[in-house]
């Protein structure tokens, strides 16, 4: 008898858990509709690829650091490169500030996928960072687009992959020795 009061709390535990479970597993109760809106996943990229070319237009037009500030989400944001990671438009955009005269950025769109809600988005590209006429460096990117509370396309995560450098050209030696 004294064995199995110390084993009933573990017994009502257990059987506590079991019921716990069997109501977790059992999904929703009969009667109760669960819908997610699914919206067309093709218009849904159409769309953030169009605010992309926006905000490339937008870099090109303002500068860096405005256009970043607009179109980054404020909080939410992340940029992550090569060189580190930055989180929030105001810190994305802060290195902009330093931008010399002839310093550009741009960029094409060419591919992405989106959600069937409707809400998010990932666009990539191409991307060209210039100062005047030489080429700093150019690669691929990657953008991740949410809507924010008014509907508005908020870029929410950017990376960049840089191409990796050209090979030296060397001119072949004529008489066959290397280098």
């Amino acid at each position: 008898m004294r064995n199995l009061r110390k084993k009933a709390p573990y017994r009502a535990a257990l059987a506590a858990m079991i019921v716990v479970l069997a109501v977790a597993c059992s999904g929703p109760s009969v009667g109760v509709d669960v819908k997610v809106e699914a919206k067309d996943p093709q218009a849904t990229l159409d769309a953030a690829l169009q605010a992309d070319r926006e905000f490339a237009a937008a870099v090109a037009k303002d500068g860096p650091k405005a256009a970043f500030l607009a179109w980054f989400h404020p909080t939410d944001s992340q940029f992550i490169d090569a060189g580190g990671y930055l989180k929030g438009a105001e810190a994305i955009a802060a290195p902009f500030e330093q931008s010399p005269p002839g310093f550009t950025i741009g960029w094409v769109p060419d591919s992405g996928v989106a959600s069937p809600s409707g809400d998010f988005a990932t666009t990539t590209g191409r991307f060209a960072v210039k100062m005047g006429d030489q080429t700093l460096q150019v690669g691929r990117y990657m953008t991740s687009w949410r809507k924010d509370e008014t509907g508005a396309w908020k870029v929410v995560m950017d990376a960049t992959i840089a191409d990796p450098p050209a090979p030296p050209t060397t001119t072949p030696d004529p008489d066959g020795r290397p280098g």
